[in-house]
């Protein structure tokens, strides 16, 4: 058995797409917000590699969230997701440049969705610096991962309230993501 050690934000769309993996594997997740501290993180990292140190290998979903990285797993048999973030672990690193091509956006996925407001704190930003840091982006773009944008209305209206970044949507399947996650599977099988 394998076992993924996620990102909160990736909680519902491993659990979307669990039936769609071939392998068995237990799926372990951190807090969403995490990657606002690197020492938070490692820590945390750290003690989730060793409790999953007993499995045939374990699948890192997180992006290059940690300068260290690849460090930190180097002593497991570990491999991280071929991603450098959780936005282009969801749609690929082309499609996130072909954005970029209209103006800088802020992302937000379902996960991001229930969890900025603790990721803010974290970083300590009140209402108005959460506006000052995102002054510069056009907007945001909602990654409809789960293809249930509507449930997510209110928590995006808040967070337009919070930023005055106004926001649209994005239908995102997940095979992207289901692939990366087969390829670091398979990374470890060599």
């Amino acid at each position: 058995m394998y076992a993924i050690i996620a990102c909160g934000i990736f909680r519902d769309e491993i659990e979307k797409i669990s039936g769609d993996l071939d392998f068995p594997f237990e799926a372990r997740y951190l807090e969403a917000g995490l990657h606002v501290d690197f020492d938070d993180l490692a820590t945390a990292l750290k003690a989730e590699l060793e409790r999953c140190s007993g499995h045939d290998g374990i699948i890192v979903a997180y992006g290059e969230c940690h300068p260290k990285m690849a460090e930190i797993l180097a002593p497991y048999k570990a491999v991280l997701l071929g991603c450098q973030n959780c936005i282009d672990a969801f749609i690929t690193r082309k499609k996130v440049e072909e954005i970029a091509n209209r103006g800088l956006y802020f992302y937000l996925s379902p996960g991001w969705v229930k969890s900025w407001r603790d990721m803010f704190e974290r970083m300590n930003w009140s209402r108005e610096e959460a506006r000052f840091q995102l002054a510069p982006f056009r907007g945001s773009i909602f990654l409809d991962t789960l293809g249930n944008a509507e449930e997510y209305e209110e928590g995006l209206i808040e967070f337009l309230d919070f930023t005055l970044c106004r926001y649209e949507k994005m239908p995102v399947d997940l095979d992207h993501f289901r692939l990366l996650i087969v390829q670091a599977k398979e990374s470890l099988e060599v």
